[in-house]
């Protein structure tokens, strides 16, 4: 048998895209960011569980940390330079923050803090609209 467990969590952020877009994006606007981590395995621990979903929380401190209430902008968009000296908290990425971007980045840091020989993650799916979102695998 195989195993998915996932586990959901929201932020609020701002971000625009500037790198080669021309479109409404290019005004910086916010979402509530919805992430769902899925990971998988085979076997279960000695309490019956893959993990425990506690334990999946790890990944929420992080974005609480790193991405909730921050503007996530291209590290070129020459609006981080004014942010930062007037204390905004910002995220810069090397691409534009776009969904697919930011569930690249998730994804690498949920497979930093869940993968072990037992288990690995299985996706990250990003969504910045109630319609909108992106899934991404290993």
């Amino acid at each position: 048998m195989r195993y998915i467990i996932y586990k959901e969590f929201t932020f609020e952020a701002a971000h625009r895209l500037l790198r080669n877009y021309s479109g409404k994006c290019s005004n910086n606007h916010g979402h509530s960011f919805r992430v769902k981590l899925s990971l998988e395995g085979q076997e279960l621990d000695g309490k019956d569980m893959l993990i425990d979903f506690k334990e999946m929380k790890a990944l929420k401190l992080w974005i609480d940390d790193t991405l909730d209430h921050v503007t996530m902008l291209w590290e070129k968009d020459p609006l981080a330079k004014y942010l930062i000296e007037t204390g905004n908290k910002v995220y810069l990425t090397s691409k534009n923050p776009t969904s697919e971007h930011l569930a690249e980045i998730i994804l690498q840091k949920a497979c930093q803090l869940f993968e072990n020989p037992r288990i690995k993650v299985h996706s990250i799916e990003i969504n910045e609209t109630c319609t909108t979102g992106v899934k991404i695998y290993l």
